[in-house]
C-alpha cells in the first residue's frame, strides 16, 4: 500500500512560502542552461590545441652540423691559408734552427782557438806590454795553530797593577804565576795537557789556603797564515808544549817519570831548535821567545830527573806557563 506523500508548507503573511516562485523557476533554468553549454559545446579555438608530445617534436632543436656533401667555408673575413709547396721555399723548423747554431757556435769556437794557438805557439810566445809576472809567495793560508790547555786560575783582576801584586806574592812563596790579558786580567798559577793534572794542582793549592778556578785556556789559532815551513815549525813548538806539560805534571803527581823519555823529549827540542835558527821569518815572528821557554822547562825537568829537586818542577811549571802566553802572541801575529 502505497503511502500518501505528504508535504508541509509554510504561510508567511498568507504566502506559502515553499511554493517555488516565478523568479526563482526562471533563475534555476537559467543557471542549468549556463551549465549545460558551458560542459557539452565544442570550443571555438578546438582547432588550435596542439598535444605537449606533438608540440615538443615539432620544436626539437636540429644538430649544429648536418651532413653535408658542400666543401665548409671559412668564416667571413678570413684568407684560407696557404701549404707550404714544395717548389716555395724550404720551411725551418726549431730543431733544425738550434742545430744550425750550434755548428756556427762551434766553429767560431774553432777559429777562435786557432788564431790563439798562432799567436803562442812556440818559443817565442810574446806576452803584452808592460805585464809583470809577480810570483805569489806560497803560503798556509788558513792554517789551524790553536791550543786547549787545562789551567788552574787564582783570580781575574780589573786592572794590571792589581793582577802583577798578587803575581808576585805567588812567585815569593816559589810558585809559578803568570798574568794573561782578555776580558779583565788573568793570573794564571798552573798548566796541564790533561784533566787529572790539573785536579792534582787544585787539590794541592787549595791544601795551602788558596781558592783556585779550574777551566780550559783556549788560544784560537784558525786562519793563521805563514808559510808552511814555518807553519810546519809551529805546530812542532806546540806539539813539544804538551808533551813537557804532561812529564812536568807526571813528575809532580809522584809518577814514574823515565830517564829515557826525558831523553827523547830533549833531543827532540835540539833538533827543533835547529830547524828554527834556519828561517828568517821564524825571528820576525818572536819565535825565539817561544823557544826559549821550551828550552827553559826542559832544562828543569832535566835538572830533576838527576837531582831530583821538586821545585825545579814548579820552575819548569812557571817556563811552561810563559811559553803558553808566548805562543799566544806568537800566534795573533800571524794573523
Amino acid at each position: 500500500m502505497d503511502r500518501e506523500k505528504r508535504t508541509i508548507s509554510i504561510r508567511l503573511n498568507g504566502e506559502d512560502v515553499n511554493k517555488p516562485s516565478e523568479t526563482h523557476k526562471e533563475e534555476s533554468a537559467a543557471a542549468e542552461e549556463k551549465e549545460f553549454e558551458w560542459i557539452l559545446p565544442e570550443r571555438r579555438d578546438a582547432k588550435k590545441i596542439v598535444e605537449i608530445r606533438k608540440r615538443h617534436i615539432q620544436k626539437r632543436p636540429r644538430p649544429l652540423f648536418e651532413p653535408t656533401t658542400k666543401r665548409s667555408k671559412l668564416p667571413v673575413g678570413r684568407k684560407k691559408k696557404k701549404s707550404p709547396s714544395l717548389t716555395g721555399k724550404p720551411v725551418i723548423t726549431i730543431q733544425k734552427k738550434v742545430v744550425a747554431s750550434a755548428v756556427f757556435a762551434i766553429v767560431i769556437g774553432l777559429l777562435f782557438g786557432l788564431s790563439l794557438l798562432m799567436v803562442f805557439s812556440g818559443n817565442n810566445a810574446t806576452l803584452p806590454a808592460n805585464t809583470e809576472q809577480k810570483s805569489i809567495p806560497a803560503s798556509t793560508k788558513g792554517a789551524d795553530l790553536s791550543l786547549d790547555l787545562h789551567v788552574v786560575q787564582s783570580g781575574a783582576y780589573e786592572t794590571e797593577d792589581a793582577a802583577k801584586e798578587f803575581q808576585l806574592k805567588f812567585k815569593e812563596q816559589g810558585f809559578p804565576a803568570t798574568i794573561f790579558k782578555g776580558e779583565k786580567y788573568y793570573l794564571l798559577i798552573g798548566v796541564s795537557s790533561t784533566v787529572e793534572g790539573q785536579d792534582a794542582l787544585g787539590s794541592y793549592f787549595e791544601s795551602k789556603g788558596q781558592d783556585v778556578y779550574k777551566k780550559v785556556w783556549t788560544i784560537d789559532g784558525k786562519g793563521a797564515q805563514a808559510d808552511p815551513e814555518v807553519a810546519q815549525h809551529v805546530q812542532e813548538g806546540r806539539d813539544l808544549l804538551e808533551e813537557l806539560t804532561t812529564l812536568d805534571l807526571a813528575a809532580l803527581s809522584d809518577k814514574k817519570v823515565t830517564d829515557k823519555e826525558i831523553e827523547k823529549t830533549a833531543e827532540t827540542i835540539e833538533s827543533w831548535n835547529d830547524k828554527g835558527t834556519k828561517m828568517s821569518e821564524w825571528e820576525k815572528n818572536d819565535g825565539q821567545k817561544f823557544a826559549e821557554d821550551l828550552n827553559g822547562a826542559m832544562k828543569e825537568i832535566q835538572s830533576y830527573s838527576s837531582e831530583e829537586k821538586v821545585p825545579s818542577l814548579w820552575i819548569a811549571q812557571q817556563h811552561l806557563l810563559d811559553g803558553m802566553s808566548s805562543y799566544q802572541d806568537l800566534v795573533e801575529s800571524m794573523k
